[in-house]
């Protein structure tokens, strides 16, 4: 790692960045295009845990093809869980700690508003923020956005556009905003003359830092936004107890490193056929040690998580059964640590999937498009829907646990009438229903 900075002539041998405690440090890089790998092979130098998010009208996300590669045509992030806030989101598997790229599509000077007060502002493209043609220098820009870095927090205003818009690099030592409640100062000129990712598009980076002062209250509760990010932060510790016995799945789709070799090896054996047109993947976003010591991090910090809260009667009619009073789309973060197997109508169930793509393993779809419908004549509620319709929605599951929607007549007492007999492998049933007198008799 070589990394400097200058300040009136004198070389320091470090730059400031801020120090956050149970949490990563929160990196905001707007109108990013492919820079992002500029800012990412900087934190990475920082060997902290951190979170690069990045707000652009036509993001380059690195699974689009052509998937970004190593120099050794190796995969160099690994995707994970959508968050909740729009997007996708990446983690390096190399780096022995939390790390995530999250980029969605979306104009950055509104994509700003949704973030709490940042501990670093990356900058090299200021054009989003831009309200006024004739007032667009670096005087007129930079203190409108330094109230979004908390108070401590840096402004790393890459020197990629210096030449094209050197007015935006016309800074002074010290500015106050309008309000007079934040204050950016300069610090130095921060240098990374060597890179630390090996991918086509990473640069040397000179790049002008400001130390913020801000004395304005806080935005979003930075908690809440690290929820709407991280699946495991939105989980109860028990269910947190429950994912440290197994990893997180590769993306669906993404090959896994087994098939990768497979082709590779079909690739050795057939030259004609040309080779694996993907890198090769990671095992797995994780490795299982440092997997487990961040969840079992997050179980000792319960104050930090934000579950999903439930609504729910619990009853045993042969089988376990929950009735869940709201919208089944809230809670598939839980059904997925329940390995549950959604049993859902088509609209409903591409709903559910194109939110948590990992349930598409063990769910059945009652209207596929293409096959025969697994309930010949479903009626799917009222007096007249399809007769023991529970019991043929357990026949259908993949898993000892289902989860599906109000149905039937929505009482008690059919449910128990139906399952007060039943002798197959599901073990827990899982009804949601959004009409507070379902299920209510």
């Amino acid at each position: 790692m070589i990394f400097m900075m200058w300040k009136n002539g004198e070389l320091f041998s470090s730059v400031p960045f801020p120090k956050v405690r149970d949490r990563p440090l929160i990196v905001y890089h707007p109108a990013a295009d492919m820079n992002y790998l500029n800012s990412w092979s900087i934190m990475v130098e920082n060997d902290q845990p951190f979170i690069i998010f990045c707000d652009e009208l036509g993001p380059r996300y690195p699974d689009d093809m052509p998937f970004l590669e190593t120099s050794l045509r190796m995969e160099y992030f690994a995707r994970i869980a959508n968050p909740l806030i729009g997007g996708r989101a990446y983690r390096s598997p190399e780096l022995g700690y939390q790390n995530m790229l999250a980029m969605r599509q979306k104009d950055a000077s509104k994509g700003i508003e949704d973030l709490p007060l940042v501990d670093i502002l990356y900058l090299d493209w200021l054009e989003p923020f831009v309200e006024n043609r004739s007032r667009n220098s670096y005087s007129d820009i930079i203190p409108k956005l330094a109230s979004h870095v908390r108070d401590g927090g840096l402004i790393i205003l890459d020197r990629k556009h210096a030449e094209v818009v050197p007015e935006w690099f016309a800074y002074s030592q010290i500015i106050l905003s309008t309000k007079k409640d934040v204050c950016v100062e300069h610090i130095g000129r921060g240098e990374w003359p060597i890179p630390y990712l090996d991918i086509d598009g990473v640069r040397e980076v000179q790049a002008e830092v400001f130390r913020v002062k801000n004395l304005g209250n806080e935005k979003v509760d930075v908690n809440d936004f690290l929820a709407s990010l991280i699946h495991e932060r939105r989980l109860t510790p028990k269910d947190l107890k429950k994912k440290t016995k197994k990893l997180p799945e590769r993306w669906p789709g993404h090959p896994d490193k087994d098939s990768w070799y497979q082709r590779y090896m079909d690739y050795l054996e057939w030259p004609e056929n040309g080779p694996p047109y993907l890198p090769c993947p990671h095992a797995n976003s994780w490795s299982y040690r440092e997997y487990y010591q961040w969840v079992d991090s997050l179980i000792g910090n319960p104050r930090a998580l934000r579950p999903i809260p439930r609504d729910e009667r619990k009853y045993n009619f042969g089988i376990k059964v929950t009735l869940v009073h709201g919208d089944i789309t809230d809670h598939l973060d839980w059904l997925y640590v329940e390995d549950a197997s959604l049993i859902l109508r088509g609209e409903l169930l591409s709903d559910c999937l194109s939110k948590w793509a990992w349930l598409q393993t063990k769910a059945v779809d009652l209207q596929p498009k293409w096959d025969k419908n697994p309930i010949s004549k479903l009626k799917w509620s009222g007096h007249d829907s399809t007769p023991n319709l529970t019991l043929e929605l357990l026949k259908l599951s993949n898993s000892p646990t289902v989860a599906t929607v109000v149905h039937g007549n929505a009482t008690l007492k059919e449910l128990r009438k139906q399952l007060r007999n039943y002798s197959g492998d599901v073990e827990h049933l899982i009804i949601f229903h959004k009409d507070a007198e379902d299920y209510r008799d």
